[in-house]
């Protein structure tokens, strides 16, 4: 347990160091929130666009890596412009926990703080103690060092002008001011012993916060980088809290109503048990989206995703996510008996497809594609394929307005 109780010294004596504090809005101001999650961003210093690089990315999930450093340059002009009370980054903030990328995003994070918006974060799975942390030059890929939760905690300690109402000492879960009467619990699962699971501990400190903002009347937002809710069959295991039924139990009694996650890099509301989890996709693949939340004086909140205002980037994005999703169509139909032709259409449709399921708009075009040609090949031609299974799950379990929710808090 010593490592723990490290962590917890260590985030207490940020918080007694952190900025000046500044004063809240008060409970009857209208407030501007914006999500943004899986930045996966890789500092400049440690790739060169070199073969190995080119083959990391032609190999991976379809992150737009190549332009990491444009995509949050350009985000956070956007966030200076719009102006949020508060910035929350749910996780996975670099490429695979490198600690020169925390460092590097950390220093550009602090703009938006020096601009008093308040930039609260937490770690998802790729960003802490990451042996996957590398640099690429030429034909080489190098470990780098990655970083510890107590190291995590340093490097983004001042991206806000208040300090943490409580911090748990088992983890890096917090309890955050926004208003006189609003409150974010961001719940940390990555620097756990077994990661993905809110320790009993660190669940014994939710309810203690819990207790304590209903007895001041706080509404709370809740927070985490995997989700709270089972989203589809497909993104369950691997992608939810495992313990998530036991957070949301402690959550339902104090009435805690919205949950902002992201980890699946795809657009998707789901509500289960009184409880809506919002994620948010990637800000990283396209169509590079982000939340952009508002709340009205009674606390009613509105969601709605935004997508980054720069056409080349998005233009780039799409077509690395496009290709991505060919090979590895591709590769799937490699062996089977259907006609170049038949392939072609197949491999269309499912790019299609992909991007709108990952852009939360698959069931906005249901019509279009179960009349077109090459959805009666996915379905009854190759139905052993996992590209098949994923889009049939995905068709049969899709739901309409994926990227905008009005829900009230109280």
């Amino acid at each position: 347990m010593r490592w723990k109780w490290k962590i917890g010294l260590m985030v207490s004596l940020l918080l007694v160091s952190g900025c000046a504090e500044s004063t809240l809005p008060s409970a009857a101001q209208p407030l501007t929130l914006v999500i943004a999650t899986d930045l996966h961003y890789l500092a400049p210093e440690l790739h060169d666009q070199g073969e190995r690089f080119q083959r990391l990315i032609e190999e991976s999930d379809g992150k737009l890596t190549a332009e990491s450093e444009s995509i949050v340059d350009q985000f956070i002009q956007e966030m200076l412009m719009k102006k949020p009370q508060a910035v929350i980054l749910s996780g996975d903030l670099t490429f695979n926990g490198e600690k020169l990328s925390h460092q590097k995003l950390a220093q550009k994070l602090r703009r938006l703080t020096e601009a008093g918006i308040d930039v609260w974060v937490i770690p998802g799975n790729h960003d802490l103690n990451n042996s996957a942390a590398a640099s690429f030059s030429q034909d080489q890929a190098r470990r780098v060092e990655s970083v510890s939760a107590a190291e995590f905690s340093a490097i983004y300690q001042n991206l806000t002008n208040r300090k943490a109402i409580s911090q748990d000492p088992n983890s890096l879960s917090c309890l955050v001011p926004i208003a006189e009467d609003l409150t974010l619990l961001l719940l940390d699962a990555n620097s756990e012993a077994v990661a993905g699971t809110i320790s009993e501990p660190t669940q014994q400190w939710i309810q203690a916060q819990l207790e304590q903002a209903q007895a001041e009347k706080q509404t709370i937002i809740s927070v985490s980088h995997q989700n709270l809710t089972k989203h589809t069959t497909l993104f369950s295991s691997g992608f939810t809290i495992q313990n998530a039924e036991e957070v949301r139990a402690l959550l339902k009694v104090a009435d805690v109503r919205v949950h902002l996650s992201g980890h699946m890099h795809i657009q998707h509301i789901q509500k289960q048990e009184g409880m809506t989890d919002i994620a948010t996709s990637s800000l990283s693949v396209s169509p590079l989206q982000y939340g952009l939340i508002t709340l009205d004086e009674d606390r009613t909140l509105h969601y709605q995703t935004q997508r980054l205002a720069h056409p080349e980037l998005k233009a780039k994005a799409k077509q690395c996510f496009e290709q991505t999703t060919h090979r590895q169509v591709q590769r799937g139909l490699a062996d089977s008996s259907l006609s170049p032709q038949e392939q072609a259409a197949m491999i269309e449709l499912a790019i299609r497809m992909n991007n709108e399921i990952f852009d939360g708009t698959l069931a906005d075009n249901f019509a279009a594609i179960l009349q077109d040609p090459a959805w009666l090949l996915w379905k009854n031609q190759a139905e052993s394929l996992f590209f098949s299974q994923y889009l049939q799950a995905m068709v049969e379990e899709a739901q309409p307005n994926q990227n905008e929710i009005t829900l009230a808090l109280r």
